[in-house]
């Protein structure tokens, strides 16, 4: 199946712009996701083990946080924090000025894997979100977010005629048709081949900027980390709390591809590797 590509107007910053940010806050005090000083202790028979140690940060209204770290490290009990899946054990962590519990249908998650139902068309599986959510009149919105992205021919067609790219889109637009205002993406582009994930990396981009969303992706390739984000929180090993913070100022217009051609990308990567690897 030939996928079609989303196209976004994009225009290098011009001028000089420092891009490494040693503290964890955001550039504005529009915030829409804060987490103070949160501390996760998970029990079981063999005693307690301390997963997050007074982590904080903060993610303001508009921007795409990446989130890396050594494997195991606490970064996905980041985004069950944020969803309240997981009740930190002390600390705060607000989303939109409330309490993660009371913001729990403000977050839309978007996993590994697109988990579409093969046997529900591309329609169907949009709107399911919104069918389970009991949400009226989603569906004009749903359908012109096919449309605008390039997939309004595809919705009586079955999750096994798209290519894998394909349904990954579909996916992130059945999370934006429940109208979140938090995206948050689990290593979305994991289950992906490497030139497909290219590509996807682009339009899932293209379409978080264009809907103007928030989000808080999970990855464990700093250069797909590079590619789609605005600021980088490096996280330290268990128990996790931030390392250091890069701030991708200089080259945040550019689009995935095109940042990965800028001189800079190098050094961000490098940088970010070498706080990897020191413990």
């Amino acid at each position: 199946m030939e996928d079609k590509k989303i196209s976004s107007e994009n225009t290098c910053v011009k001028g000089a712009f420092p891009f490494l940010n040693g503290t964890g806050n955001a550039l504005t005090d529009d915030v829409l996701v804060k987490f103070d000083d949160v501390s996760l202790t998970y029990h079981d028979k063999s005693g307690e083990t301390l997963a997050i140690s007074d982590l904080s940060f903060e993610v303001k209204r508009g921007e795409l946080l990446g989130v890396v770290g050594p494997s195991g490290c606490g970064k996905t009990t980041v985004l069950s924090i944020i969803s309240s899946i997981i009740k930190p054990s002390s600390g705060n962590v607000t989303v939109d000025g409330t309490t993660a519990e009371e913001s729990r249908d403000k977050c839309g998650y978007m996993l590994q894997r697109d988990e579409l139902f093969p046997w529900l068309t591309i329609s169907q599986n949009v709107l399911l979100g919104t069918k389970i959510k009991k949400m009226k009149g989603r569906r004009d919105y749903a359908f012109a977010l096919l449309d605008k992205y390039g997939l309004g021919d595809f919705k009586n067609r079955y999750p096994s005629q798209l290519s894998g790219g394909m349904r990954q889109r579909v996916a992130l637009i059945r999370t934006l048709a429940t109208a979140p205002e938090l995206l948050l993406l689990d290593e979305p582009f994991g289950a992906l081949d490497f030139q497909t994930r290219l590509h996807v990396v682009e339009d899932v981009h293209a379409i978080i900027k264009n809907e103007k969303k928030t989000a808080v992706f999970v990855t464990h390739d700093i250069s797909e980390a590079i590619s789609m984000c605005d600021r980088i929180l490096i996280l330290s090993e268990r128990p996790a709390t931030v390392k250091k913070t890069v701030n991708l100022s200089a080259i945040k217009e550019l689009k995935p591809l095109d940042r990965r051609e800028s001189p800079l990308f190098q050094k961000y990567f490098e940088d970010i590797w070498k706080n990897l690897q020191n413990k």
